[in-house]
């Protein structure tokens, strides 16, 4: 009796090893690795609404068959500015243009938030007392200085002809061509004298939408 109690006891702890080893090749075999790899950078949005080098025009004075406007020294354009541009107006129906592009060379939109166009003044005539000249030339019924656009990209809802005005959209990649134009109406008064007209400093605002 005594052995087979031995018997049974030694079996019982076989019995339980058996079932802990058992288990651990079980719980083995149901394991699963799993592996995420990866990177990441930041790549920011680039902001650039510029004049195109190389796209001011030759200046067009009046319709090309009448009128006696010039230019003189030689204006240049850059990223952000176009300068040295001087017209010289001499006959009522006179005018002189200069075409450039403007380019949203980014990848943000942009709208027009500021459009400041600058507004003839006439400083003074080489009689300073000739105050009637002045008051003649720079009448804003016969003196105009505008921008308009001409062609490429125009903003949805305009066409060429059309001026450049807030709100107007540049999308990223568009590129869009606009002229600026001082005339003075053939309607006008001709000046005794030479009248120096000023305030013809302009800028545009663009800001990403």
């Amino acid at each position: 009796m005594k052995a087979d109690k031995k018997t049974l006891m030694f079996a019982a702890v076989i019995a339980i090893l058996v079932a802990v080893i058992g288990g651990g090749i079980v719980y083995a075999s149901l394991t699963q690795r799993l592996d995420i790899n990866g990177s990441a950078d930041f790549v920011p949005e680039s902001w650039k609404v510029h004049f195109v080098s190389g796209t001011l025009s030759t200046p067009t004075l009046g319709d090309g068959l009448t009128g006696l406007a010039t230019v003189s020294g030689s204006p240049s354009l850059s990223d952000t500015a176009i300068t040295g541009i001087k017209m010289i107006l001499r006959t009522p129906g006179d005018s002189a243009a200069y075409q450039f592009d403007i380019k949203n060379s980014g990848t943000l939109d942009a709208k027009l938030t500021t459009v400041s166009i600058g507004s003839p003044t006439c400083e003074g005539t080489v009689v300073l007392t000739a105050t009637a000249d002045e008051a003649a030339v720079c009448n804003p019924s016969h003196l105009t200085y505008t921008l308009k656009y001409v062609s490429g990209d125009i903003p949805a809802g305009k066409s060429a002809g059309d001026t450049v005005a807030i709100n107007d959209e540049l999308d990223a990649g568009q590129q869009v061509k606009v002229e600026l134009k001082l005339a003075f109406s053939a309607a006008g008064t001709n000046p005794t004298n030479t009248v120096e007209i000023t305030g013809l400093d302009s800028y545009l605002i663009y800001t990403s939408q």
